[in-house]
């Protein structure tokens, strides 16, 4: 009997010990960075985040043209060329769902692992600084593969703005609910402990201070001198088994009006099957090593064609050099067969080569059942537009400053929006690895026209000019991608 008892009781230590050690540690930083930094720009920010060890950081107030800063300078730091990092800019002006003009600070979420995906939307809830300020998305591989979906926020600002902080809450954690857990939500919430927006965001998720931090947790300073507020949080979902296990803050007035959270969570090894149920299947991937007659049987289905613009295909596809001095409309392309993209389909392809972007001339990808009805993404001047036409009528959904290294390839896609039953037209871009694309970043999204028919959707490939420009340049496209089943 005493053996029987000792056995099943080394039974239970073992499995207890097994439970325990079940869990894979993942180390997370908020920081606000006061506009990039107030004395040192960004070297004392860095220096702090550093030192925290983080895995992943969210940084709230980065301006948009320094995600190279901050990454460059961690790797320099870690000796390393592992982080990477994807960043939303706040709305100042326009109207559900349409920012027409963008701040240059950002929400930005950086990372040394591996990333799976990336998203983000524009939850409008205005203040006297924004329209509409985004929650970003990201979901990382832990070492051993588990998976953790990371999101950045920075919620509306000042005491007159609470309700929209309210609204700001409710809003991000529908749109949070649609990704799997474990889910941990970071950021500057611009209010303290016990307050209803606040209080509206613990019925979901846990404060990872209120659970292990040490004394007041003041993150934030109103006089620039002294920390007298708690307003930068990590919070984790009740209902994923994500448990905090240290929490703590540092850094100096010097860099910011804010120093930084780090919080330690031990989250469920492998938590289940959190990947999407079906698998991508591509249809059609062209490289363009030669011109397939059979999948770009026609020319520009979008507008006007001007066939004395040369086109060449010699690994990508090259448009110009384009008409220089000449008024008037001046394209030349190529389009595809028709795909069936009705089951979660995408159409992508990469922008090797833009056009002079001193001038006006376009670089335009579309995808659309007709001249009257598609959807196009383009870039001219600098700048990066998403846009439709529906039954004949043009209108802009978004308008971005074009970086070469983010937006180097352009993603139309058709999704089914879990968060509001509808399906979605989804415009994204992702940096160049190696010829394929990065993670994915979402840019815009509304409910498909149902006009722009799924079933019969073609590409196109076109670059011009509109107007009489000086040394327009050429366009050079590459790595066509048409899939289902696309995430």
């Amino acid at each position: 009997m005493t053996t029987r008892i000792f056995g099943f009781l080394l039974t239970l230590m073992i499995a207890a010990a097994a439970a325990k050690a079940a869990t894979v540690p993942i180390t997370v930083l908020t920081y606000n960075t006061y506009h990039g930094g107030r004395l040192d720009g960004t070297t004392g920010q860095l220096n702090t985040i550093a030192a925290q060890n983080p895995d992943v950081v969210v940084l709230e107030e980065a301006g948009y043209n320094e995600l190279a800063t901050y990454v460059d300078g961690l790797n320099t730091r870690f000796g390393t060329t592992a982080w990477h990092g994807v960043y939303t800019q706040l709305c100042n002006a326009g109207q559900a769902p349409t920012c027409t003009s963008y701040d240059l600070t950002t929400v930005m979420v950086l990372t040394r692992l591996k990333t799976l995906a990336t998203s983000s939307i524009q939850i409008w809830a205005k203040d006297d600084y924004h329209v509409a300020r985004p929650a970003v998305q990201m979901t990382v591989a832990l070492p051993d593969g588990t998976p953790v979906t990371i999101f950045g926020v920075h919620l509306p600002a000042l005491s007159d703005a609470q309700a929209s902080r309210v609204t700001f809450v409710n809003t991000f954690q529908a749109w949070a609910q649609t990704f799997a857990g474990p889910r941990l939500a970071g950021g500057d919430y611009n209010d303290s402990p016990g307050t209803t927006p606040i209080n509206a965001m613990t019925t979901q998720y846990r404060d990872a201070w209120k659970a292990v931090g040490s004394g007041t947790g003041l993150t934030h300073s109103s006089n620039g001198t002294t920390l007298t507020s708690r307003i930068d949080y990590w919070f984790s979902d009740l209902t994923s088994g994500a448990t905090a296990v240290a929490a703590h803050t540092a850094g100096s007035l010097a860099d910011s009006d804010h120093i930084s959270l780090t919080v330690t969570y031990n989250v469920p090894a492998n938590p289940g099957t959190v990947t999407q149920t079906s698998t991508e299947t591509t249809l059609y991937d062209d490289a363009f090593t030669t011109l397939n007659k059979t999948y770009w049987p026609y020319g520009v289905f979008t507008g006007s064609q001007d066939a004395t613009i040369p086109l060449a295909v010699n690994a990508g596809f090259h448009i110009g050099a384009l008409k220089a001095g000449a008024s008037g409309s001046h394209y030349n392309g190529i389009s595809s067969k028709t795909f069936d993209l009705s089951q979660s389909g995408s159409i992508s392809a990469q922008l090797v080569q833009s056009p002079n972007t001193a001038t006006e001339a376009y670089a335009m990808f579309a995808a659309g059942s007709d001249g009257s009805d598609f959807y196009r993404w383009y870039e001219s001047g600098n700048a990066l537009v998403a846009e439709k036409r529906v039954a004949g009528v043009k209108t802009t959904l978004v308008d971005l400053p074009y970086d070469a290294s983010a937006d180097a390839f352009l993603r139309i896609r058709r999704e089914l929006n879990a968060a509001t039953g509808t399906t979605d037209v989804v415009f994204e871009t992702a940096p160049n690895t190696n010829g394929a694309p990065g993670a994915y970043t979402v840019r815009y999204r509304e409910t498909w026209d149902a006009r722009v028919v799924a079933t019969e959707m073609k590409c196109e490939l076109k670059a011009g000019t509109s107007e009489a420009d000086v040394a327009p340049g050429s366009v050079t496209w590459n790595h066509l991608h048409v899939a289902t089943n696309s995430k």
